[in-house]
Parts: structure tokens; sequence; C-alpha cells
């Protein structure tokens, strides 16, 4: 009876496969290592050009306040208000909504935005500008699953009515100056809020709901013909 023979181990080959192994951990590696840097790079720029437009913002509000009513041109700064929004969501999608870098830029976006809300509510008596204003209290997903909604619908109505100006805050911010704005209206935590010329509404709000509530605190159409009016006559200037 034959015996079996036993099978060579070539140990060449198990070297081979073991390198080739090592190189294409290595290379993943390498790249995933290369990759993360230019994030953490791409970040800290974007995190420094929001500072800096923050700190341009903030500067435009002193001039502003300054401005005598016929020089008083707000549109351009309210733009600039909502861009800054968007680079700042951009930042909280990168790093998290955890991150600490984050919350302190978000803080400080609430209270540009409590300033420029102070700022507009002066200027629209002392120099009649047809403007209206919705405060919007969102908090996570976990504990509001519509307040994102609500956010985009909140959104919508802003660019439909350009005379709108909607500010949105983190409830749960820890924030002085937002804890002082939440007392003004002695809200409660039912989410989520929206407050409408000082008039407060819990819940979330479908877009037809939301235009018929927008209309039974604002004279949407009467703003809507001066605010036209106002555009025809800058353009005059």
């Amino acid at each position: 009876m034959e015996l079996k023979k036993e099978k060579k181990i070539n140990p060449q080959k198990y070297l081979l496969v073991l390198l080739f192994t090592l190189l294409i951990f290595s290379s993943g590696f390498f790249l995933n290592n290369q990759f993360n840097k230019k994030r953490v790079t791409d970040i800290g720029s974007l995190q420094q050009d929001l500072r800096i437009d923050i700190l341009s913002l903030e500067t435009q509000f002193a001039i502003l306040e300054q401005a005598p009513c016929e020089n008083l041109n707000e549109s351009t700064l309210t733009k600039e208000l909502y861009e800054i929004s968007q680079r700042l969501t951009s930042v909280g999608n990168n790093l998290g909504p955890e991150h600490s870098s984050y919350i302190q830029l978000k803080k400080y976006y609430s209270i540009l935005e409590i300033k420029h809300w102070l700022l507009l509510q002066k200027a629209s008596k002392a120099c009649d500008l047809p403007l209206a204003f919705v405060i919007y209290f969102y908090t996570d997903k976990e504990a509001c699953p519509k307040c994102e909604d609500q956010g985009y619908i909140l959104t919508h109505f802003r660019k439909k009515y350009p005379f709108l100006r909607v500010y949105s805050f983190d409830y749960d911010l820890d924030l002085a100056a937002l804890q002082t704005l939440k007392s003004i209206y002695t809200l409660k935590k039912e989410m989520p809020i929206i407050v409408i010329n000082n008039e407060v509404h819990y819940g979330y709000k479908n877009k037809e709901e939301l235009e018929k509530t927008l209309e039974e605190f604002i004279d949407l159409a009467t703003l809507e013909e001066e605010a036209t009016s106002t555009d025809e006559a800058d353009i005059e200037k």
C-alpha cells in the first residue's frame, strides 16, 4: 500500500502573499490618512472663512445702526446672514453636531441672528420698512422628527415672500442670550415652535397650514405691495 506523498510547503509563495497583503493594507492606510489630512485642512479653512464672515457681518451691524433711513440697505446684510447659515451647516455636517468647534460657531451665529433681529425690529419702525418677522425654534431629529421638514417649509416661504425675515435657533443651545429670548415669550418645550410677529405657535404645520397662519398674523398682500414699491423706488434712485 503506497503512502500518500506529503505536499511540500512553498515558503516563498506564502511570503509573497504576505507581502502583497501588507502592500494593499499599507496603501489603503496611506490613502485614508491623506484623505483625513485633506479633510481636516478643508474644515479648518472653512471654519476660518466662517469666522471672518461672522466678524464682517458683526461690523456691518454696527455701521448700519448709525445709518440714516434713506441709506439703510438691509437686504444685502440679510442675504449674507443666510449664506453664513448655509456654510455653518456645511461645517456641522463635516465636524458633527456635537463637535465643540461647531457648537462655538453656532453660538456666535445665534448671537448674530438675535442682533440682526433687534436691528431690523428697530429699523422697521423707525424707517417704516415693509418687513415681517418669524422666529423658529427646533431641536434634534430624535426629539423632534418633524423639525427638519418645518425648517424646509419656512425656507420656502422666506423665498416666496422676500419681506419675511426668518430666524432659526436650536432650542437646547446653551446660550444666555437665547435663554433671554425664550423667556420673553415664556416658551414651553413643545417642538417645533414658530413665533410670528410675537405670536407663539406650537407643533408642526404643513405648507398650507403655515401659509394660513402667516396670513392670519401678517398682512402678506399689503407687505408684498409695499416691498415691491420700495424696490422700484430704489431702482429709480
